[in-house]
């Protein structure tokens, strides 16, 4: 039978019984480490609305990156592509509408004019 002393304890997490009880780390560190975990709970609390405008913000931010990217990766692809068919189509009389097609044509995956 179980002693009133037992039933009075409440049982131990297995991360605290596996570390501290069987492995044998110091006491110490396990104070530590809930007083940090109290410290942590109490400044989440406290900053709530703060966190969830972060994170937020930070969602937004890795949401477009990606869309930033590949626009300024295009941008360039067309003025270079854009310069290249200036100079060598200089006796060509094209417009310059007509070049910048044909370099967005070039820069999505098309071929440039011989």
């Amino acid at each position: 039978m179980k002693s009133k002393s037992d039933k009075n304890q409440s049982k131990l997490p297995w991360w605290v019984e596996l570390l501290f009880v069987q492995i044998g780390l110091p006491d110490s560190w396990l104070s530590k480490y809930l007083k940090k975990k109290k410290e942590a709970a109490n400044f989440i609390n406290e900053n709530k609305k703060n966190i969830v405008y972060s994170a937020i913000i930070i969602a937004g931010i890795l949401y477009i990156y990606p869309i930033v990217r590949y626009t300024s990766s295009s941008a360039s692809c067309i003025d270079k592509t854009t310069k290249y068919l200036k100079s060598n189509n200089s006796n060509r009389s094209q417009n310059g509408i007509d070049i910048n097609s044909l370099a967005v044509g070039y820069c999505h995956g098309g071929s440039l004019p011989e």
